[in-house]
């Protein structure tokens, strides 16, 4: 866990203290945002219909991706002392399993920040969450841009994701599946995420 204290507050609001760059983006990624929505959206995942795999593209938030169903889209403010980001969510489900993708644009807060210490903590933030624990991790990348591609486990699900971060943009792919029942095409939705001309919203 990274020094220093995360202190939550009301409506899952984060806390933050420390003064330094670093610190404030370690705590920004421990905030609970992706993995609990994706929880919540496997719990529920029952009785979803599969349909044809399709290619959607979000020229907004720079990326096109593989489903094999509508994408439901959420935003969410994620209020921390370091500042109000928005959460975009993209997540379809193929019962029992969830497929997310998640955009966090932190502007000028990772200015000068090493990129793994972004990942990291992401990450690290998603497993504290989650209550799970690492099984892999590897060093990736998508085109020149760094990520991370790691799988993990708690008591009832796998989760196997890749993370990105372009500029100041963090982009967050996941699957989430029962523990114990593999789920074949989660090498192809994870493969299929590719960057785009981003557009002005």
């Amino acid at each position: 866990m990274w020094p220093g204290k995360l202190i939550e507050g009301r409506a899952g609001s984060c806390h933050l203290k420390g003064t330094s760059v670093t610190n404030r983006m370690r705590r920004i990624m421990q905030c609970r945002t992706t993995v609990c929505a994706v929880v919540l959206c496997f719990a529920a995942a029952v009785g979803a219909q599969t349909t044809e795999w399709k290619s959607y593209s979000y020229p907004a938030d720079g990326f096109q991706a593989s489903y094999p169903s509508v994408p439901e889209m959420t935003k969410k403010d994620i209020p921390t002392d370091a500042g109000s980001f928005e959460l975009r969510s993209y997540i379809a489900q193929a019962s029992p399993v969830a497929l997310f993708i998640g955009v966090c644009d932190y502007g000028s807060k990772v200015a000068g920040t090493d990129p793994q210490t972004v990942l990291q903590g992401t990450k690290n933030g998603a497993l504290a969450n989650s209550s799970s624990h690492l099984v892999s991790e590897k060093k990736i990348k998508l085109g020149v841009y760094p990520g991370i591609e790691y799988e993990a486990e708690s008591d009832a699900a796998h989760f196997t994701a890749r993370i990105y971060i372009v500029g100041s943009v963090l982009y967050q792919t996941l699957v989430v599946v029962p523990l114990g029942k593999p789920y074949d095409d989660t090498t192809r939705f994870l493969d299929s995420f590719q960057l785009i001309a981003r557009t002005s919203n």
